[in-house]
């Protein structure tokens, strides 16, 4: 058994991840005495670890097989040492030094490398000998990219490794060696130090063969999504055997695909990967793909990552509230919330931000292979906006927002409060006071602000809204893909005066425009946003008609309402106010 989980964990972690030099391996001698060390490396038949700040050898012939095993794994793992990165002694002006490896350096300022954490520094705080071999290291690395390049060979037939560092070569010869991130339009995006700094490279400055390798990775990383988004999709409606709280903190039997079984206690995971640790051997994580388990396993898994998500829903960090920002939600299904209400077929979440909130709808997904977040599908954000004429350059005026300075008694986070009212500044010091209503009979809004005396540029105040796009890939997506996912999809605005407009998500604004008429969206008494995005519900925005105001943003660029539709609301009479007789309700009804 022991030797099944010692493979199990080699084949799957190690051969899946980059040489982490910080990690801590157990090294188990023939005695069965266990030690977590740094591997620092193999020569011959011996190999260096970091114990407690100090480095030991260790003959190979003094330890089991399993150790011997992982000691070769990390030996080819590790990346080959580079000549300008060896560890140099470095000296300030008061006598005080410290072991880094040189980085770069200019006539400013020293970048070192030191523990692994890559740090830039004054070049004036170090002695006269330290800015000197700075200088010479800074020569040494010119004169080498002065030579004449050489290319680079890429093996594009063998087998490739999302995780693996490359040599990225431009067509000036010049190379950088990192891990593939991603890549788009116009640029290649690499991950470079053991993944301390990302790097974007002009896809036109890309050597043939680095541009050839970019691409074969960019589709191995499109099709590793994709796989995974199918199986995210099938686990989330798999049945799963029932699991308990306590289950979270005990150890499991999990098999590969290969049938080779392993203990280990769940951790976490997302839809990529899963998180384990095994205490008896290492209180390490390690993380293994989806793709790694059988499908006895990968039901058992999402058991225990629904229980997870259910105790954190329940117990989720807190973060306090700071500044202009309110109490959140720092974990858990609710992350980055102060305040949620939950209905069976939607939700409404109030972010830190506190000027608005989000409704989502409960959908398992956006589109095919887009899955859904924890709240649902987000379909509409509201929120309250002041806003002032910048009349600072008379011949240039511009309209600016204000900004929040602070919210004064901050609420805690809840997922219990029906009705919630924010109190604060904005940062010219203009106050406000926002509400929101939020029940199983749908949402109202209402709010005033009010400037210091002597505002230069007075204040309006409005609440806008925000249709959302309902196709997110939509750029890269053919009609006939498109269709199926707005299904009837509609908006329906019907103005004050004439009749109710139809807006198909599918028809283009150029050829709906020619058949409404100018002004038709000016003043509306009700907005509605049924069919299949919508589903289970549909979004009805009823005003209050007498001295307000609702009305179509078009300064919105949009090609088609799939793509959204913004809104504001606003008092025709009092423009620092939207009092509670006239709030801006939305009910959220089933369709």
């Amino acid at each position: 058994m022991r030797s099944f989980v010692l493979f199990f964990l080699l084949l799957f972690s190690y051969r899946s991840h980059a040489f982490d030099p910080n990690a801590l391996h157990p090294f188990t001698d023939l005695d069965g005495r266990t030690l977590e060390a740094k591997f620092i490396g193999s020569k011959g038949d011996s190999i260096t670890i970091e114990w407690k700040g100090k480095t030991f050898d260790l003959p190979l012939s003094s330890l089991d097989a399993e150790t011997r095993a992982l000691a070769g794994l990390l030996s080819r793992s590790q990346p080959a040492p580079e000549s300008d990165m060896e560890i140099r002694d470095w000296t300030d002006k008061g006598g005080r030094t410290i072991q880094a490896k040189f980085v770069e350096a200019d006539e400013h300022s020293l970048t070192l490398d030191w523990n692994g954490k890559i740090t830039q520094l004054p070049m004036s705080m170090f002695s006269e000998a330290s800015r000197e071999l700075a200088n010479q290291l800074r020569k040494s690395e010119s004169s080498e990219d002065a030579k004449a390049p050489e290319s680079v060979e890429m093996d594009l037939n063998g087998e490739l490794d999302l995780q693996k560092e490359y040599p990225w070569q431009n067509k000036s010869g010049q190379t950088a060696l990192g891990t593939f991130v991603s890549l788009g339009a116009d640029q290649l995006t690499i991950s470079m130090n053991r993944g301390t700094r990302e790097v974007s490279i002009p896809m036109n400055s890309l050597a043939e063969g680095s541009l050839a390798l970019a691409k074969k990775l960019q589709s191995l990383s499109s099709g590793l999504t994709k796989e995974l988004a199918t199986l995210a999709k099938q686990r989330k409606k798999m049945k799963v055997p029932a699991v308990t709280e306590e289950d979270l903190e005990t150890e499991h039997e999990f098999k590969n695909t290969q049938g080779q079984a392993m203990l280990a206690q769940f951790i976490g995971a997302d839809d990529r990967e899963v998180t384990l640790v095994m205490p008896k051997r290492s209180k390490t994580p390690f993380t293994l793909a989806w793709t790694s388990f059988d499908k006895e396993s990968v039901a058992k898994l999402e058991a225990l990552r629904r229980k997870r998500e259910e105790v954190d829903s329940r117990k989720p960090k807190i973060v306090a509230a700071k500044g202009k920002r309110l109490a959140y939600y720092a974990s858990g299904k609710y992350k980055g919330f102060n305040t949620v209400f939950e209905d069976e077929q939607y939700a409404v979440g109030v972010p830190s931000t506190g000027t608005g909130l989000y409704v989502y709808v409960k959908q398992e997904e956006v589109e095919n292979g887009v899955p859904a977040g924890p709240l649902g599908v987000l379909r509409m954000t509201v929120g309250f906006n002041s806003r002032y004429t910048d009349r600072t350059d008379p011949k240039k005026p511009r309209l600016r927002s204000r900004s929040v300075q602070s919210f004064d008694s901050p609420p805690e986070p809840s997922t219990d409060r029906e009705e919630l009212q924010l109190v604060g500044t904005y940062t010219n010091g203009t106050s406000f006071e926002f509400n929101l209503r939020m029940t199983r009979k749908g949402l109202q809004f209402w709010s005033k602000i009010k400037d210091p005396s002597g505002e230069k540029f007075p204040s309006s105040h409005r609440v806008g809204v925000s249709m959302k796009g309902v196709v997110p890939k939509v750029k890269d997506m053919a009609m006939s893909a498109i269709k199926p996912v707005i299904g009837d999809g509609a908006i329906l605005a019907s103005p004050v005066e004439g009749k109710t407009i139809q807006l198909p998500m599918g028809v283009s604004w150029v050829d709906l425009m020619k058949k409404v008429k100018r002004g038709a969206l000016g003043n509306l008494k009700s907005v509605t946003a049924q069919g299949t995005p919508y589903d289970p519900i549909k979004i009805v925005i009823t005003p209050f008609v007498k001295d307000m105001k609702l009305a179509f943003d078009r300064s919105y660029s949009a090609t088609f309402p799939l793509q959204g539709m913004n809104f504001y609301y606003h008092s025709l009479v009092k423009k620092n106010e939207i009092p509670l007789n006239r709030a801006l309700k939305i009910n959220l009804m089933p369709n």
